[in-house]
Parts: C-alpha cells; structure tokens; sequence
C-alpha cells in the first residue's frame, strides 16, 4: 500500500484530535470530579447513580428530616409526661399527709389548697406543643387538651366510661341542713347514709328542672358468650357518589350493590346492578317535605349517566370492589353468622341495614363500624333494656362485642342545682332503704355523681373486665366549663353544637389516633401519645371532692362554735335547746371529720393510678424514643454506605486522574511536535 505525505498528515491530525478528547475528557473530569457528565458517556455508571442517588435522597429525608422531627416530638412529649409524673407524685405526697387524723382544720386547708394548685398544673401540663401542634389531642393538633378560661360550650351524648372498680360509696349526713337553717335538732336527727357511687368526670351538668332537654341513662356491659369473629371474604361493587341535591347540599354516599340499605345524612340509598352492567342508585330524601326521590344511573365504567337520571345533578361516581366481612358470634339463644361491607371513611356517619339480622350497623367517619341490635327480652330482669352491639375495625375485623344493658334516669331522680337540702337528705334516703333486685338510680346533676341502690352497686362492681372495651358507660350532657376542664372530644365519644347549630360527631368509632412518621423503608413511629393515654379528669374530680368536703366541715364547725357561745350566754332554760344543738352538731361534724379522713385514704389511691397511667405514657414514650434511636443509628449506617457507594461510582480518584491528565498533556504535546515535523516534509526531500 502507497503511503502518501497526505495520508500522514490526515491521520496524524486524526491522533492529535484524539489526543485532544482525552485530555479534554480529563480535564472536564478533573474540574466536575464526576467520572461522566451524560449518561451516554457510560450508561452502566449513569443507570447506577440515578438508583443510588434515589437512596440517598430517601435515605436523607429519612435521617435528616422525619426521624429529626419525630425525636423532637417525642422530646417534648418526654419532658411534658416528665412534669405529670412529678406533680402527681406531689399529689400522693400531700394526700398521704391529708390521711393523719391529727390534723387541724387549717393544716388540712394547707394541704387541700396544694393539691388543687397540683392538679391545675397537671392539666395546664397537657397543653404543650410542638411547633405550634398540641401533642397530646391526637388528630385534632391545633386544639388544647383543656379550656382556657370558663365557658359555654354545648355537648350532649358525651359517653363517660369506666370499669368496675371505679364504683365506690357516697356518705351523707343527714339532717345536717337544719343546723344551717337554726331548726331545732336532735341528735337523732343527725344520720349517715351510704349509697354506691360513680363520679362522673365533669360536674355541674346541663340539667334544669322543668327544661329537661336530654334524658341522661346510664348503662353496662357483659361479654358474649364467646367473642364474636371476623372473616373477610368475597368482594362486593360499591358504588361512590358525590353530588348535589337541588337545595345546593353537598352528599356523599358508599352504597354497596347486594341488597344493603343505606341512610346517610337522612337520605335512604339502594343500589341495584343491571344485566348490562350498569347500576342503578334509588335516593329518598327525607329532609324535605314532602320526600323527594332521586334515581342516579351510573354506566359500568362508572360514570353518571345523567341523561337517563332523574332528576339531573351533578353527579362525580365511580364504583370499586369492597371487601365483605363474615361476622360469627355466640348469644343465649345459640351461634348467628351475618355478613357486611368494609365501607370506606367519608369523614361523616352513615347507617346501614344489614338484611333481616335486625342489626342497624353504624358506618363511623373513621371508617370503623358500631353494630347494635335490640333485644327482643332484656337481658337482665332488673328493669333494664339490653341489646347486643358489635364494634369492627375499619379493615372488617372485631374490635370488641358485647351486651349492653341501659336505663334511663327519670327526671325525678336528677337531683339539681336547684335541688333543696331536704330533699337530698330524701334521695339518699331512698336509694339506702331500697333492698330490691332492681336497678334504682340518681343523677347528682350539681356534683357530677351517679348515686345508686346496694343491687347495683354489687352488680357494676362485680362485673368483669371486656376485650377493647369498658364496662360501665353513663351519656350525659353539658354546658358550663370551668377553666382546667379537659375538653370532652379529647377524651370521649361526644357530639358538640356550634354556634350555628351544626353538631360534630367527636370519636364515633374505635380508630387510634396515632401520627406516625416514616423513618425508614417500609418503618414508621407513631411519636403522639394522646391524652386518654396520659390524663384523667379524676385529679381535678379529687381536688374538688376535697375541697367541698372541707367546705362543709368548715361550717359545721363555724356552727359549733356559734352554739358554744350562745351556750355561755344563754339562760338555764334555754341551755337544753342549745346543748341538743350542740350535740348534733358535734356527732355531724365526727361523721364528717372521719369521712374526709377516709376520702383522703381514697384519695392517695385515686391520684396513684393515675400515676401509673402516666408511667405507663413515660414507658411506652420511652419505647418508641428508643426505637427510633436505633432507626437512627441504621440510617446513618446506611446514609454513609450508601453515600460511599455513590462517591465510588460517581466521582473520581483526584490523584489518579492527576497523572492521567499530565500524561494526556505530555502525549498531546508530543503529537503536535511530531506532526509538525512530518509537515515539513515533503517528496522533494526524497528526491
């Protein structure tokens, strides 16, 4: 092959071009410190960076951002319970003091004023915050657990529960008010009675005689026979609607296609599945007057058909396979098996039929179901009525199954602000006298108690602990809140009235309300403990039993007191008036003086347990604190590998791309001088 001069100039120039794109390469690789700069360079390298650099962003997110955020959380929740633990460990201190019959009235005025401070201090505890959100109410962040000043604040239906060791006794002295009242008194008029007691978690309830707007009832609960269970199974079409009705009311609606009937918002639905596939939706609205009926048709995709419906809305549907739950359970009369639909949350409740079961199942806005059916004969013979509810989780498993019996109290059995002494001194009369097998109770709409006969007192106290639920439940209603009162939806189901007359549903079902985040593939921490878990209104409860029990002997002294003078002063025939006085006086104020010093005994046990619900708070706090330090600690691990294995597969050796590039440099230069040569030569030079 003939080489020519030009030959060996183009390819000479070719190297020196190539020699140009090394150095060039280097160069550029030197001033980014990246071994590429497109992917086409290496798309090996460029396929692993983007899933490297995805890890490592995730995993920053991850370890910088949510576990930091989740540690402060639970950091504040720390030092807050820290302070619970301490004020209520005062608490028991004081109470402990209180219990010493030595005391005089003063000492133990001293000791009631700190325990009173404490507990506003326990619940002004409950307040803190974390970067503007209230840790301790669950969902429902920007609200405080307590009220900030007194105020009128309307909520009927709040479901105050407890089990059955809350129920204790309640002592009067009766007759006590004819010493306020200067009656002449015996000291046979002077008698203590005893009647079971629960104290509810509020006072001065909203019940006025004569205006009675709601009827208080209180109720307990039994296991089945055996827990009822759950089995998810087929899947059944729902169809979801959206839409307004003709008054502009915005609706919305789950409504499953197999013969369930569903009344949301006082508006019936059923839902039928035609042979071509589509669905047909039937709506009564029994809001109006008189009802109006709506037919929605909805093709098979989905879609409203509006020009087959009627009347014509607006409409947004779609239709998607739910989840059916099969329910097993065992009663008195043998073992029942009924089926109902997982409905989705709509963030408001909703009832449906569950065929001809005779349950009326409640969809909650959480999602979960509340299932009760009335019983056609009470369960118990004392003159309650029963039904049998079934709670299930919004995924279609059982939460809690049980028998409910009710009564509700008459309004002659309330007694109210208004109630004269007498006739309280008759109440507990009553309920001490009656030895029946029947439930007899009062409503001390004042005090916040609930007073009952000695049946059952023993049939509450007697009862046994149920799954996911407590037995012993009272619905009341109430108005008037004094600052320090733990707001009723922190703590139970309730429904409030604004000012506009719209009434919120607080805590319908059974779902926790647990904020969690995401600190790792796949792994979250719930960082809130909400206030049921931390907080009882039974601190508040004890400093106020406290406090009015001292008020009363505080008068009965000041009584005595007043006699004893009159007695110095009176003449001999008025002295045997004075000294019956006296002596009833003094037999009302050892009742009393004996009752505060067992109430203090009480007291210490009362305010320990709620010491060891906040124990339990700092331990379970504490759990997740050090679960998360451990996510941590494996973030960082993996941020460092992760972050190692990018460097490696991304950025360059410094030192050896140093050497590459002056070797590049020295090849480039050596190239020019060598093409430069063999330019100046030419076939004349052979010649």
């Amino acid at each position: 092959m003939r080489i020519t001069n030009k030959i060996m100039q183009n390819n000479s120039l070719y190297n020196i071009n190539n020699n140009k794109i090394a150095e060039d390469t280097l160069n550029t690789m030197m001033s980014t410190g990246k071994k590429i700069t497109r992917p086409s360079e290496d798309p090996v390298i460029a396929i692993r960076a983007l899933r490297l650099r995805s890890n490592v962003v995730q995993l920053s997110q991850y370890y910088e951002k949510n576990a930091k955020d989740a540690e402060s959380w639970l950091n504040v929740t720390a030092d807050a319970l820290s302070t619970v633990t301490a004020v209520l460990t005062d608490c028991v201190k004081q109470a402990t003091k209180g219990a010493n019959k030595d005391l005089t009235l003063d000492d133990l005025d001293t000791i009631v004023t700190q325990i009173d401070s404490l507990a506003k201090e326990y619940y002004a505890t409950g307040n803190v915050d974390f970067a503007g959100r209230y840790v301790f109410t669950g969902y429902r962040t920007e609200t405080p657990l307590s009220f900030d000043k007194a105020t009128s604040a309307d909520y009927k239906a709040i479901m105050d529960e407890f089990n059955a060791g809350d129920i204790g006794e309640s002592n009067r002295v009766n007759g006590r008010y004819m010493l306020d009242e200067g009656v002449a008194t015996l000291e046979s008029d002077i008698q203590e009675k005893n009647v079971g007691r629960l104290r509810l978690s509020y006072k001065k309830l909203n019940y006025i005689e004569d205006q009675l707007e709601s009827t208080p009832s209180i109720m307990y609960r039994e296991a089945f026979k055996q827990p009822a269970t759950s089995t998810v199974t087929s899947t059944i079409e729902t169809v979801n609607l959206t839409y307004q009705t003709p008054d502009g009311t915005t609706r919305y609606a789950a409504v499953p296609t197999n013969g369930y009937g569903i009344v949301s918002d006082g508006i019936s639905y059923t839902s039928t599945k035609n042979s071509d596939g589509s669905y047909t939706v039937s709506a009564t609205n029994s809001n109006t007057s008189p009802a109006e009926s709506y037919t929605m048709q909805i093709t098979k995709e989905g879609v409203y058909d509006k020009t087959s419906s009627s009347p014509q809305l607006d409409v947004v549907s779609s239709v998607e396979d739910r989840a059916e739950s099969k329910i097993t359970f065992t009663t008195d009369t043998g073992q029942e098996t009924i089926s109902i639909p997982v409905l989705p949350a709509i963030d408001q409740s909703y009832e449906m039929t569950v065929g001809s079961t005779g349950f009326i199942a409640r969809i909650n806005s959480d999602g979960t179901v509340t299932m009760e059916r009335e019983m056609s004969t009470p369960h118990n013979t004392d003159g309650t009525k029963s039904r049998e509810v079934i709670n299930v989780t919004s995924n279609g498993s059982i939460h809690s199954s049980y028998y409910e019996s009710y009564l509700d109290i008459k309004a002659e059995n309330i007694i109210y602000t208004t109630t004269s002494e007498k006739d309280k001194d008759k109440a507990y009369e009553t309920i001490a006298a009656d030895d029946t097998d029947q439930a007899l109770v009062y409503l001390n709409a004042a005090t916040g108690e609930i007073l009952m006969n000695d049946y059952l007192k023993n049939k509450l106290s007697s009862l046994p602990d149920i799954i996911n639920a407590k037995s012993i439940g009272v619905d009341y209603a109430k108005k008037e809140w004094d600052k320090g009162d733990i707001k009723p939806e922190h703590l139970f189901s309730c429904t409030y009235t604004d000012a506009n007359g719209n009434e919120i549903l607080y805590n319908k079902g059974t779902a926790p309300h647990d904020i969690a985040y995401d600190v790792g593939f796949a792994q979250s921490v719930v960082v809130n403990t909400t206030a049921d878990a931390a907080f009882t209104p039974n601190v508040k409860r004890d400093a106020e039993d406290l406090s009015n029990m001292l008020s009363e002997i505080k008068k009965v002294n000041t009584t005595l007191k007043t006699l004893k003078n009159e007695l110095s002063a009176a003449s001999d025939a008025d002295k045997p008036e004075i000294e019956n006085k006296i002596a009833a006086a003094q037999k009302a104020y050892d009742y009393m003086r004996e009752e505060i010093q067992k109430e203090f005994e009480h007291k210490i046990t009362s305010v320990q347990k709620a010491l060891d619900v906040a124990n339990i708070a700092v331990t379970d706090n504490g759990t997740r604190s050090k679960r998360l330090d451990l996510i941590s600690d494996r973030l960082m691990t993996q941020t460092t590998t992760f972050k190692t294995l990018q460097s490696e597969n991304e950025d360059i050796d410094l030192a050896e791309a140093a050497t590459k590039l002056t070797t590049a440099q020295v090849t480039y230069e050596a190239s020019l001088m060598a093409t430069g040569k063999i330019s100046n030569t030419s076939l004349l030079n052979y010649l």
